[in-house]
């Protein structure tokens, strides 16, 4: 590449490097005249986004918690380093910098659009195919999620396999399929299903359920309706599955929840809210075709109360 003249009006500036390191890590660099340290960081930024999403969908793994956090941490000790080192490097470059052919606003933008470009086309793909990430809303769910969760749902999970007992999916609704429910899958096809007492029956056989303490609510309790959510909280045993379900304190003239036996049909599960009380589920719709279902939920990334919580949810 050619060298322009010399001219101290070039000099590098560290806070416009290190803005720019912020907007891409490694463009700090290159604006320092540093073309192939910049690339090198933009790369490894880069390829850490698919290991990341990666890691999320291989829920079974007993590794994935640590290549999450690794992954995590690697991506932001790139970006610590990228800003630093840009802020260093532009500070002890020469007064009389000479600008390569490369240092020039346009190609600037143009390494933006590029890099924003293929990290959107990148997520658009994940979102498509591989994982997509929602946001909770509502009570349906509590406790395995509460209002404000973020969560992972895997796009893989069923593209050779059927839903089983105890998964938590991500279906669209029956009624509007413009809208996304989540619930718990209690029953496949040829199961049958009933609810007698607010007991649940599966191919005649009751669930058992293993009560536990108030405490394991503590740091998640919530309101509806302006009002504190109070309840008793359980593990349902179905099958191999094990998961918490939340039923909520009733008046005794409020009658139970009872729902006529059926057989689930081919092609559809049956699902139901963990907060038993709460009845947009397939008590009214009926059972789901498997084909509404857009994931398994491997993956609670963002909590919105105690980040304890953060990590795998129960399947």
């Amino acid at each position: 590449m050619t060298d322009t003249v010399a001219d101290k009006k070039n000099r590098r500036k560290p806070s416009t490097a290190l803005v720019l390191s912020l907007i891409m890590p490694g463009l700090g660099h290159i604006y320092c005249g540093r073309f192939t340290k910049g690339l090198v960081l933009a790369f490894l930024s880069g390829i850490l986004i698919p290991v990341f999403f990666g890691a999320l969908l291989f829920d079974q793994s007993p590794i994935q918690m640590l290549v999450i956090v690794v992954t995590l941490f690697l991506s932001l000790l790139i970006e610590l380093i990228a800003v630093i080192d840009s802020w260093y490097t532009a500070k002890h470059t020469s007064p009389s910098y000479i600008l390569k052919e490369y240092n020039r606003w346009y190609i600037y933008v143009i390494l933006i659009l590029m890099s924003t470009s293929s990290a959107v086309e990148m997520a658009l793909n994940v979102r498509d195919n591989i994982a997509e990430a929602f946001r909770c809303v509502g009570v349906a769910n509590y406790p395995t999620v509460v209002p404000g969760d973020r969560i992972m749902a895997n796009k893989l999970a069923y593209k050779n396999s059927d839903p089983k007992r105890g998964d938590f999916v991500v279906f669209s609704d029956p009624d509007n399929r413009q809208i996304n429910f989540s619930k718990r899958v209690v029953a496949i096809a040829g199961d049958s299903v009933e609810i007698k007492d607010n007991q649940l029956y599966i191919n005649d056989k009751k669930l058992e359920r293993q009560k536990l303490p108030q405490s394991v609510l503590d740091k998640i309790r919530i309101e509806s309706s302006g009002k504190p959510l109070e309840g008793d909280v359980f593990y349902e045993v179905n099958g191999n599955a094990k998961y918490k379900i939340f039923i909520e304190k009733q008046s005794n003239d409020e009658p139970s929840q009872d729902f006529a036996k059926i057989t689930i049909p081919a092609n559809h599960c049956f699902v139901l809210c963990d907060n038993r009380n709460q009845a947009k589920d397939s008590r009214q719709f009926g059972p789901i075709p498997i084909a509404t279902i857009k994931g398994r939920v491997n993956f609670l990334y963002c909590p919105a109360k105690d980040w304890s919580r953060f990590g795998r949810i129960d399947n």
